[in-house]
């Protein structure tokens, strides 16, 4: 009951933002390869065609009037480009992928991706920066980062969303810091198969399946100064190892406030983290 109520509370919170564009949208959004200030929204895909430049939505949105595979797209040989203040999400349909990022060095501020059919958000390049960016209500994962390296995740929403919040696979020094993840069907925060040295610092996870995981095939990871509750678990460790787990808070969570896998915790520290229960001693 109190998942459905905080579900109705979202749904009601977001509705404005979901509901900028409801307007058909008037022309493609086709490829912009100079600096650009939309006046209106525009029918997807939008893809950024230069490195370098500045696409300010101007708090406009790409719509998917018409079903599309991918909404918005930063190609692998575009860098340093930057896109702002605006939005994707589903009009008279929906798009698959409303983002990817697959070029370097390229900032996403203040920006949402909503309704996708799959995922909201897509890196698959290295070293781009996500600020105060929104993927909500996806049918699969809010924002997943896949074989790539060095990217920095701050102060975003990740909720509502059919799989995990934030997704890291195949990846290596990627930092999800400051941001809230809550009401996934998953987990708050997963690191995967393949992730190296993931950074997960200052994250609010709360009412999802697991609040933040480190799952086998990941190592060497820090999680530190999170707080988690209302999950199911708050923070586990299924098989991962070499990794420090300090200075958490993890509260009032259904089975356990901290869960390790692995045989006495194995290479995993856990380390002044403020817990109630959890499903070893190793666990501190």
């Amino acid at each position: 009951m109190r998942r459905l109520l905080l579900l109705t509370f979202l749904v009601a919170a977001f509705a404005g933002a979901g509901q900028v564009a409801t307007a058909h949208a008037t022309s493609p959004c086709g490829t912009i390869s100079a600096s650009t200030t939309l006046t209106a929204d525009c029918a997807a895909p939008l893809t950024v065609g230069a490195s370098g430049i500045t696409v300010d939505l101007g708090g406009h949105s790409v719509v998917c009037d018409t079903p599309v595979l991918l909404a918005f797209e930063i190609p692998p040989q575009i860098s340093g480009a930057t896109v702002k203040n605006g939005s994707v999400h589903g009009g008279l349909s929906s798009c698959f992928q409303d983002v990817l990022i697959e070029g370097a060095s390229n900032q996403l501020t203040s920006f949402r991706a909503l309704d996708a059919t799959g995922t909201g958000i897509v890196i698959s390049g290295d070293s781009n920066r996500l600020v105060l960016v929104t993927a909500n209500f996806n049918g699969q994962d809010g924002l997943s980062i896949v074989e790539a390296d060095h990217n920095f995740v701050r102060q975003g929403t990740f909720a509502a969303n059919g799989r995990n919040g934030v997704s890291l696979s195949l990846g290596d020094v990627n930092t999800i810091t400051r941001n809230r993840t809550f009401l996934n069907d998953g987990d708050g925060i997963r690191v995967g198969a393949g992730s190296t040295a993931t950074v997960v610092d200052e994250n609010h996870a709360f009412l999802n399946d697991t609040g933040i995981e480190f799952t086998q095939e990941s190592t060497a990871s820090l999680a530190a100064l999170n707080q988690t509750y209302q999950n199911n678990v708050g923070i586990r460790i299924d098989g991962s190892t070499g990794n420090s787990v300090v200075l958490n808070g993890s509260y009032a969570n259904h089975t356990w406030d901290m869960e390790d896998d692995n045989t006495n915790c194995d290479s995993n520290n856990w380390l002044n983290n403020l817990f109630s229960t959890a499903n070893q001693g190793c666990i501190g």
